[in-house]
This record gives C-alpha cells, structure tokens and sequence, in this order.
C-alpha cells in the first residue's frame, strides 16, 4: 500500500509554479519510494505523472513538467526515437568492436 505525503508549500514555490504550467498538476511524497512525485487531477484512472528523480523539487522539476505535456507529445517522441537510434547504432559500434578484438 503506497503511502503519500501532499505536498503544497515548499522553499522555492515549485509547487505554486507547477500550477502555472498547468492547474491540475500536484505534487505528492511518497514514503515508500522517498521521492516526489507529480500527479494531475486531468488524467483519468491514474493521476501519476512522472517522479522527481533528484532529491528535491528545483527547476528540473519545472522543465520535465513543461516537457511532458501532452502538447509536446511529438516532440518527445522524436527525442525518444532519436536517442534509441543514437543507442542501437552505439551497440552495433560496440559489437564490432568486440567481432574485431576476437578475430585479432
């Protein structure tokens, strides 16, 4: 059973600021994982959005959530799509690497 901490002031008004990007965002703590987490009220079923993945809400936090928007959807995809490309041609790179060293 997770269990969450709400989170509504914090020193640098993340989640004030949050709520500019988009009213439905809020921020919860989860206890199990100690991390934050950014959730919204607009998505059906479940409200997670994404996890902070540092220690404490900056503007890291701020930038994932402009990023993640929906409306930004394509571009995050492409991103996505790009850096796979970028990591199958690194371990093809890496395998030929490797056939090389063995046939020496």
């Amino acid at each position: 059973m997770k269990k969450y901490l709400i989170v509504e002031h914090d020193p640098l008004f993340i989640c004030q600021r949050l709520k500019e990007i988009d009213e439905s965002y809020f921020v919860l703590y989860n206890l199990q994982s100690c991390q934050f987490e950014v959730h919204s009220n607009a998505q059906e079923g479940n409200s997670f959005c994404f996890a902070v993945r540092f220690d404490g809400l900056d503007a890291r936090t701020l930038e994932k959530a402009r990023e993640t928007r929906k409306e930004n959807i394509d571009a995050l995809i492409a991103k996505m799509d790009e850096e796979n490309d970028r990591l199958y041609k690194k371990q093809i790179e890496d395998a030929a690497w490797a056939m090389a060293e063995v046939i020496k």
